[in-house]
């Protein structure tokens, strides 16, 4: 039952939408309605909901002024 609820919930939204169309297919905004159903019902039932966990990476990283490698005679194109 709740999954031609969900397949019915998935077609009105396409046919209301056509950005959302065109990003989603009728399958994967069912999986998407089911997977917030699932958390809703987490959520009532006194569960906590972990999100995502997003992790940031810093390439860069500080520069060290004194560092000799970073002369800019180091870095410049020989072909120039």
């Amino acid at each position: 039952m709740e999954d031609r609820i969900a397949s019915k919930i998935a077609n009105d939204l396409l046919n209301e939408n056509q950005k959302l169309r065109g990003k989603h297919s009728k399958q994967s905004l069912k999986k998407v309605l089911e997977r917030e159903a699932k958390r809703q019902l987490l959520l009532e039932t006194g569960g906590t909901y972990q999100t995502p966990i997003i992790a940031t990476t810093d390439l860069k990283g500080r520069v060290d002024r004194s560092d000799p490698s970073n002369l800019p005679y180091l870095h410049k194109c020989p072909a120039v």
